[in-house]
């Protein structure tokens, strides 16, 4: 700013000196005098001392000049360089812009493409759901599933099955083995059957079954009958489960509300069967042993009768229900004192009334005839029914948890003699349980497990159903339940679509239920039962260590424990729109214990406790309707 300033002034007083040197053109220089010439030089003489200060400053200027230029021309390659890079960054810049501008334009290509191979695909799928629709309209219209009646949706179903059937020691029960009846020993009882093994077929498990579903308004009705072929006439009995011929399995009718109750009545498996899902006693949310063996398994807790059951789905992962069962009462034997009770293993429904009764002349000094009664009572007759709660709970990943109880109640009547009037005798019996269904590979493998403890349920046991629920006290006639216990646990395993490997344990325990009957020890399991006629095939046998008895002891072999374990095994050579054709292998042990009894034995001698097992094994070949 200096240097300008400085170039301002010297152009300032360049000005001067030239406008007061050099006349103008116009001007006509006159003729002077000498002394006025003088006065002009004079005059003159500070404008050039001023001139000389102009030139200076012009000099300097110059030099400044010079130096500016010199700086300029030494920073001119630093801005030639910045010059070419700021050039360079602006070709890359727009190099850069063309190649988002391309990306971006193949981008949009891109998802134009893609829109159009989504919409292809789109349209492909819902092509092919259409097809698939059409070809399942097709499908049921030549292979329908369900017959249409009225609204209602009929389903025919069920299967043809031949059985082979092989035990090392003969029970003669078909393709369902009496558990708590295995030979012991060498035991007469039987028709000497635990030297005998024993082979057999055998289709009477076939069964047949017809299921019919409509909907009314929000409301799921079905109804479902099945049958099989194991009645026996002569001694029928709805025990454990109806028995007449021909036997119903099950006829039962549902409602399933949209507020989530649903209510049940008929002959139904009973609410103590473990469940796979809910509370429901459809097959399809039942676990039951897929075995070959028509007895189940030890352990195995469960009932078919009729039944009334009310339940209601508490938030989406717990049921709660309630079952109204026909009773039983099993009677540890006959007492011919007690009337309205059944024989052992042969409880359940109708009336049991003194049926055979014979008169003897009077004993003196009574002028009285002697009347004895026969009590062989087929049914008992029933105070209340049965009752049983359980609570499940559900989850898709942990999956399916069971807690459930039993209520029962028992009746006698003590019959009436010539001098006492007749009573009436009440019990009640009930247990816990427990249940689960925990799936450790998903739809692969599943964990099983439930139990059962209590008094009095022996009914609801898979092997003691031929127990006794109680016993009648001698004594006082009154009624005594009987405590025991059932556990069962396996795998049940699919490896494949059409391959199932299963594996059970079952154990059944039963207390002893004794009282003081004066100075003896009666009851169920007694220590003075007379076990020693077991281990002896006859008579001759026995002699030959008793040389001086003359007939066989008893064998009374109360039973203490059953266990048995099995495998069990299917494959599908057929699955398809026509059926499923399926072959089938089971292999089991059972084992029976019993309590020990020193009756007939030395004073002192330890008590016998008699045991028997079977080993079976089951064939089979299954044809089951689509």
């Amino acid at each position: 700013m200096k240097n300008f300033q400085k170039a301002i002034a010297v152009i300032a007083l360049s000005g001067i000196c030239l406008a007061a040197s050099a006349p103008s053109d116009a001007d006509v220089a006159p003729k002077k005098s000498k002394k006025h010439h003088a006065q002009k030089t004079e005059a003159a003489a500070p404008v050039c001392a001023a001139c000389e200060d102009i030139k200076q400053l012009k000099q300097q200027i110059q030099a400044q000049q010079a130096q500016i230029d010199q700086l300029k021309n030494a920073s001119n390659p630093a801005e030639a360089d910045a010059q070419k890079a700021a050039a360079a960054a602006a070709a890359a810049q727009q190099q850069a812009a063309a190649a988002a501008a391309a990306a971006a334009d193949a981008s949009a290509k891109a998802n134009a493409a893609q829109g159009d191979v989504a919409g292809l695909k789109t349209e492909v799928t819902t092509t092919e759901q259409e097809v698939k629709k059409e070809e399942k309209k097709v499908d049921y219209l030549e292979h329908p599933a369900t017959i249409a009646y009225k609204g209602i949706r009929i389903t025919p179903g069920g299967f043809i099955e031949l059985t082979g059937l092989y035990r090392s020691h003969a029970t003669l029960s078909d393709q369902a083995t009496p558990f708590n009846a295995i030979p012991l020993g060498r035991q007469v009882s039987g028709g000497y059957n635990a030297n005998l093994s024993e082979f057999g077929m055998t289709a009477r498990d076939s069964r047949i079954t017809l299921r019919g579903d409509a909907d009314a308004g929000t409301t799921k009705l079905a109804a479902y009958y099945e049958m099989d072929f194991f009645g026996a006439a002569p001694t029928a009995n709805p025990n454990q489960t109806s028995s007449y011929t021909p036997r119903i399995r099950q006829a039962w009718g549902r409602a399933k509300f949209a507020n989530g109750w649903t209510i049940t009545g008929g002959q139904i498996w009973n609410l103590i069967t473990l469940n796979r899902k809910g509370t429901d006693a459809d097959n399809s949310n039942l676990w039951i042993p897929n075995i070959i063996e028509a007895q189940y398994s030890i352990g195995y807790d469960w009932g078919r009768f009729a039944e009334v059951r009310v339940s209601k789905t508490l938030g989406k992962e717990f049921t709660l229900a309630l079952g109204i069962a026909n009773p039983s009462y099993l009677n540890s034997g006959n007492n011919a004192a007690v009337s309205g009770l059944a024989a052992n293993g042969n409880g359940l429904l109708g009336n049991s009334v003194v049926s055979t009764c014979t008169t003897a002349a009077p004993v003196a000094p009574s002028t009285t005839p002697v009347t004895t009664c026969t009590n062989t009572p087929t049914y008992s007759t029933n105070l209340a029914p049965d009752m049983v709660v359980k609570l499940a709970y559900d989850n898709p990943k942990l999956g399916h948890y069971e807690v459930k109880a039993l209520g029962r109640f028992f009746r006698d009547r003590v019959v009436p003699t010539a001098t006492s009037a007749g009573w009436n005798n009440t019990d009640l019996g009930g247990g816990v349980g427990a249940g689960a269904i925990v799936p450790v590979v998903s739809k692969k493998v599943d964990f099983i497990a439930q139990g059962l403890w209590g008094k009095g349920i022996a009914r609801y046991e898979d092997a003691g159903a031929s127990s006794p629920d109680f016993v009648v006290r001698a004594t006082d006639h009154n009624l005594q339940a009987a405590k025991s216990f059932s556990a069962l646990a396996g795998f049940e395993t699919h490896p494949t679509k059409k391959t199932e490997f299963d594996a059970l344990f079952g154990d059944e325990y039963y207390y002893r239920s004794t009282y003081a009957d004066g100075a003896a020890i009666a009851g169920f399991g007694t220590p003075t039962a007379t076990n020693t006629g077991c281990a002896f095939e006859t008579l001759g046998q026995y002699q030959g260590i008793h040389p001086t008895a003359t007939a066989l002891p008893a064998c009374t072999g109360s039973n203490r424990n059953l266990w048995n374990a099995k495998v069990i095994g299917y494959y599908d050579l057929y699955r398809g729109p026509v059926g499923t054709l399926r072959y089938g292998a089971e292999a089991d042990y059972v084992e029976r214990n019993t309590w020990s009894g020193n009756g007939g034995l030395p004073a002192g001698s330890a008590g016998i406790s008699p045991k028997g097992n079977d080993k079976i094994g089951f064939l089979t070949m299954r044809y089951i309707f689509p």
